[in-house]
């Protein structure tokens, strides 16, 4: 008996477009039979295109449904009881993933080098265990490392005083992006990487870090990408994928957009009658938050996009099982996806710098972000503003 066979469907889906694509480019074929080839081409890719983007608008409007169920008090139970810390995650990950995620932090503490001189005040906005500020310890850095999770920020203090001395001098404080510690203008550089999607009202934590940046001070952001590559393969579906690429700058054009995390709060936080709650996991539209970064007063000065392939992709679990040799293969991957023109817009998290460069205005508009807790968006929204 034949076991792991692939559905006749996706074998397919697989089989036909190739098919298609050889017949419509053979030289040697009659001019009538390669042009019906590639109309048959469009057709299958029209066709499946058209159940692509029925299905994610879909899901990204039952993932927004599903988000409205949050609570700020399942928020504050979920990640000061549930969340473990960074270190925990990486432990539990391995070494692949381990390795995905350094690569971020470089990227990150590159940034931050390109817009410090001298003794520069740097705020670090979610910084799980700090590990930014071990790639900035020999500059002469003013460090403030904040945190919502009460262990989190108790486990970055620890691992920094209990590491090598440097330049940098770091301190370390416990609080929420919405209401930020400090002063109007206090840092010349904020650092928010993977957080924002995590918000209720994202918007009100834009604010607050435009409000403590000094003029010229910069925003230095790594979030989930809402333009990050389909789980697909390239020529059974490339209107997906061309979809997601210019979406980058034309965020309309995207279908699914993810809102929450895959699964609910674990419920041993929750009372034993309360139904599921979901908590936000957003994939941020990078033309979507350069709007409201604007309207704060931030002027994005650069975008792109890094982490080719997506975690969850069987690509990635590939390279996972090569080990060293596996992550060698990733990182010359990345250069090479980070390099081409479209397909570089495809990673699965976006980098964002914005500049303080004007006044915004005095609290977020009504309806700058879509989401269910936001100011304008009280109503569920329709498929085309989903898409919007």
């Amino acid at each position: 008996m034949l076991t792991n066979v692939p559905p006749v469907g996706r074998v397919l889906r697989l089989i036909a477009p190739a098919a298609l694509l050889a017949a419509a480019v053979r030289p040697a074929a009659p001019r009538p039979a390669r042009a019906a080839a590639g109309l048959g081409l469009a057709g299958v890719w029209t066709l499946s295109y058209t159940r692509y983007r029925k299905r994610g608008l879909a899901r990204t409007q039952e993932e927004w449904e599903l988000m409205r169920t949050g609570t700020l008090e399942a928020f504050k139970r979920h990640y000061n009881e549930c969340v473990p810390t960074l270190e925990e995650e990486l432990d539990l990950w391995g070494e692949y993933h381990g390795h995905r995620h350094q690569m971020r932090y470089q990227l990150v503490a590159e940034q931050v080098r390109r817009h410090v001189t001298g003794a520069a005040d740097v705020l670090d906005l979610g910084c799980g265990a700090a590990l930014v500020a071990d790639r900035l310890a020999d500059l002469p850095l003013r460090y403030v490392g904040l945190d919502y999770g009460g262990h989190h920020i108790e486990t970055a203090a620890r691992r920094h005083a209990a590491g090598a001395p440097g330049l940098l001098q770091a301190s370390f404080v416990r609080s929420d992006a919405e209401h930020l510690p400090f002063t109007d203008a206090s840092f010349d550089v904020v650092v928010w990487s993977e957080v924002i999607e995590h918000l209720m009202r994202p918007e009100l934590a834009v604010w607050e870090v435009a409000r403590v940046l000094r003029p010229g001070g910069v925003l230095v952001m790594t979030t989930n990408n809402a333009s990050e590559m389909p789980l697909r393969f390239p020529l059974s579906d490339p209107l997906a994928f061309l979809e997601k690429a210019l979406g980058f700058r034309h965020p309309g054009l995207i279908s699914h957009r993810p809102w929450v995390w895959p699964w609910p709060i674990d419920r041993s936080i929750l009372p034993e009658d309360a139904p599921d709650v979901w908590m936000p996991h957003t994939w941020h539209k990078q033309a979507e938050t350069a709007r409201m970064f604007a309207a704060a007063g931030m002027d994005t000065i650069h975008a792109s996009t890094f982490e080719f392939p997506p975690p969850q992709s069987a690509t990635a679990a590939w390279l996972d099982k090569r080990g060293q040799t596996g992550r060698t293969l990733v990182n010359a991957l990345e250069r090479i996806c980070q390099s081409t023109p479209l397909l570089n817009r495809l990673g699965c998290h976006v980098l964002m710098v914005a500049s303080r460069t004007q006044s915004g205005s005095a609290q977020p508009p009504p309806g700058i972000w879509p989401g269910p807790f936001s100011s304008g968006t009280s109503e569920a929204p329709t498929n085309a503003s989903l898409a919007g």
